[in-house]
């Protein structure tokens, strides 16, 4: 053969394999779309003849739900949804309005008054305490306050639920002997907790965001720095925390476990603030695996779960209405203009009463954080308390039997989990991400629909994935719960997480690095494996651990797939049998006690798992620092 013919047909087997892989990354890239069809098909499909038997109207806006928390049974069965509507908007609006405060005026703190450090001073000659305040001294405050908020978005949500039942639900039961503390308002107050990271951190990103030429210009027209932040600033700000009040929202009202543990699970409408009640997702978190397969009754709870989804899609979708950009940025400047220092009277007036104002909201923005800061600490301190005295070796690590509960199957059990579901979820997002990156023309109207199918499936809760994965996975696999199906549903829940992360470490990448290999001749696929990849690994390290803690700390997904259940050490070791992570066999604990394990186990077992949150959020700060000081 000759040397041009060699050289052809060298290039023609390059051109196959560079298309070939393209096409693959295209296929992991439509994932998120299948996923996103898939979950409302299914969903749907099984929904169907509770919307026949029961009517679309009368299941929306019926008062009735006839189920074994009710405790009367009738032959003509009745599902009505419209309390639990009421209620889930009800404790998501009022949670909101505390969280969402909270998180707001946090972020402020955080970006305009957080000093980088303590300025601790002491004037005396013991070199102990001389170097404490030196240590204290080099503290990075807005890194303390940072890794705060991912730590509280990180704890998973039955510690929530642990750490409210037994402070909101036991303080409020001894305010008054008529009510057991449980209902609206121990739920609004859990939830507030909840949704103050979510909300936080998307207010200091678009706080962030505006560019530093407001602050300087509202400050050369005379300003002082609090009229600048909340007369300029944050109405420049405004689109993106409306966003990330919006997405906290979402977080709200598809939030189960912890909701479950404190509101009483009474499906009646709040007559007060200690009044039991019961919402979209605890109804079906408790009531699903209960219910007998092809009854009226299980099909009613799975159309709970899709009038859940498409609340929620509506809720996500309604983030496309919020302008994108700076679109107060006339506003803003305009608010500058008027609060300028000026000659006359009337306007030094005007000017003393605003800057009033906005000192008065600076100091609520410090209180509120350190309330935010407190609010951690004691959470820590009483699982700590709590759990820690329970703590022994053959609990932690002990062989476990039906009599002798330890957490050596939980550990299996979660590993298990955790590699099954990045086994999955890795390659189809770091494929996903490179060719949106790599691949794809800018602007391209497939790529804007797969993001928003990405940010779509980020937004679906738990819950409704759990009913999914019930639906689809535990069918596949012999039709009962296992570790398997509940990896596999994990899979789907954090590949969103993947895709995104992935990709912004990829666009982290320099483009002379790609130039430089395809200058000495690589391919493309060549210089995504050997250039690119290798570069982006830390940021897609982080997505990996991220998504390890997501995994960890999920439960309501995993009552409905893997099964609530105490796994001996022989039925642990195969992921085809049902099995208890650790957060599911916390809430076990917790929902239902015997004579061989209860409270202490439920306290040593919310250790363990805030121990891990803590090594997962460590592992985290340290790889974004090692990135920050490479780069």
């Amino acid at each position: 053969m000759a040397k041009s013919e060699v050289k052809k047909h060298a290039l023609s087997k390059s051109k196959v394999k560079e298309g070939s892989v393209k096409w693959l990354f295209i296929l992991c890239a439509c994932m998120t779309t299948v996923a996103v069809f898939g979950i409302i098909g299914y969903i749907l499909y099984a929904s169907i003849p509770a919307f026949r038997s029961i009517g679309v109207f009368n299941f929306l806006f019926g008062t009735l739900w006839n189920s074994k928390l009710e405790g009367s049974y009738s032959d003509s069965e009745i599902f009505g949804i419209l309390p639990m509507i009421v209620n889930s908007i009800l404790v998501t609006l009022c949670s909101m309005l505390i969280g969402g405060t909270v998180g707001i005026f946090t972020a402020v703190f955080i970006v305009f008054w957080c000093p980088d450090k303590f300025r601790l001073k002491y004037g005396g000659t013991n070199k102990f305490i001389k170097k404490c305040v030196t240590l204290i001294n080099k503290i990075n405050l807005k890194t303390v306050f940072d890794q705060i908020i991912k730590l509280l978005s990180g704890i998973p949500s039955v510690i929530y639920g642990y750490f409210g039942y037994y402070t909101f639900v036991k303080f409020f039961s001894g305010v008054s002997s008529n009510h057991m503390g449980t209902g609206l308002l121990a739920s609004m107050c859990v939830l507030a907790i909840m949704v103050v990271p979510t909300v936080c951190s998307l207010t200091k990103n678009a706080l962030d965001a505006v560019p530093d030429s407001y602050m300087e210009g509202a400050l050369a027209l005379g300003n002082t720095k609090a009229q600048a932040v909340f007369n300029v600033v944050i109405p420049a700000a405004r689109s993106g925390i409306i966003s990330a009040l919006i997405l906290g929202i979402g977080r709200a009202i598809g939030e189960t476990m912890a909701v479950s543990m404190v509101c009483g699970s009474r499906t009646l409408f709040p007559s007060g603030l200690f009044t039991p009640i019961a919402t979209l997702t605890t109804v079906i978190a408790s009531e699903y695996n209960e219910s007998a397969v092809g009854s009226t009754h299980r099909s009613a709870l799975i159309a709970t779960g899709f009038v859940l989804l498409i609340i929620v899609l509506l809720i996500n979708l309604s983030l496309n209405l919020v302008p994108s950009g700076f679109n107060s940025k006339k506003d803003a400047k305009r608010k500058s203009r008027q609060l300028a220092v000026k000659d006359g009277a009337a306007e030094d007036v005007v000017f003393v009463r605003k800057g009033k104002l906005q000192e008065v909201l600076k100091y609520v923005a410090m209180v509120l954080a350190g309330v935010m800061a407190a609010v951690l600490v004691w959470l820590i301190l009483f699982i700590l308390i709590e759990g820690i005295p329970n703590l022994s070796w053959h609990f932690l690590f002990g062989s476990s039997s039906l009599d002798d509960i330890t957490l050596t199957p939980a550990y299996i059990s979660t590993l298990y989990t955790v590699l099954i579901a990045l086994a999955i979820a890795l390659p189809l997002g770091v494929g996903a991400a490179i060719y949106l990156n790599e691949y794809a023309k800018p602007g391209s109207k497939f790529v804007k629909v797969i993001r928003m199918f990405t940010d779509t499936l980020s937004g679906v809760p738990s819950i409704v994935f759990g009913i999914f994965g019930a639906l689809c996975f535990v069918s596949w696999f012999g039709g009962k719960t296992s570790v398997l199906a509940g990896a596999c549903t994990c899979a789907l829940m954090v590949l969103p997480t993947m895709i995104r992360s992935t990709e912004e470490s990829l666009k982290a990448v320099p483009m002379t690095l790609r130039e430089a290999s395809y200058g000495l001749g690589a391919g493309k696929v060549r210089t995504i494996f050997k250039i690119v990849l290798p570069s982006a690994f830390p940021g897609i390290a982080t997505a990996t651990v991220l998504s390890i803690g997501r995994i960890i700390g999920e439960s309501a997904a995993l009552i409905l797939t893997a099964g609530m259940v105490v796994a001996t050490m022989g039925s642990a070791v195969n992921p085809m049998n049902s099995g208890s992570t650790l957060t599911l066999l916390l809430y076990k604990f917790f929902s239902e006690p015997t004579s061989s394990y209860g409270f202490e186990e439920f306290a040593a077992t919310a250790v363990v798992l805030l121990v891990i949150t803590l090594i997962l959020n460590t592992i985290v700060y340290l790889i974004e620092r090692h990135v920050k000081r490479k780069r």
